[in-house]
């Protein structure tokens, strides 16, 4: 009987530390499906991404990022090159890369909304606050 009992929480125990979350968020004012895909799997095949907010409108594309914690001091290493990867595969579109908590708290504000108006506005303050130093 205590084997089964130490086998079933053993069980309980390594199911409960699966991870559920997703790791990427998209919000489409547009419907480019093979951009999405695209971008998705680029960002898919980051290591070093605990979680993304992807913005599409129009002809711009925000990607706000959060690294994991014990990258930190990579964050700007990481943004450089996912803005790189991203860069050759949309050379025409108007790219916001960026690591910056502020703006992927923003950024999830705005997915959360799910409001197309005033979106592309919404995404130019983005853009300003993703310049400014803190």
């Amino acid at each position: 009987m205590r084997k089964i009992l130490l086998a079933v929480c053993c069980c309980v125990v390594l199911v409960g530390c699966g991870d559920t979350e997703e790791k990427l968020s998209t919000f489409y004012a547009t419907h480019d499906n093979e951009k999405a895909s695209k971008i998705e799997e680029i960002l898919g095949q980051e290591k070093d991404i605990e979680h993304a907010n992807i913005i599409f409108i129009e002809d711009k594309i925000l990607v706000a990022m959060q690294v994991k914690p014990w990258l930190r001091y990579k964050k700007k290493k990481i943004e450089k090159k996912v803005e790189e990867d991203l860069t050759k595969e949309f050379p025409s579109s108007d790219l916001i890369v960026s690591t910056d908590f502020k703006l992927h708290w923003e950024s999830q504000k705005l997915i959360d909304k799910n409001s197309k108006e005033k979106l592309n506005d919404e995404v130019d303050k983005l853009k300003k606050l993703s310049k400014e130093e803190t």
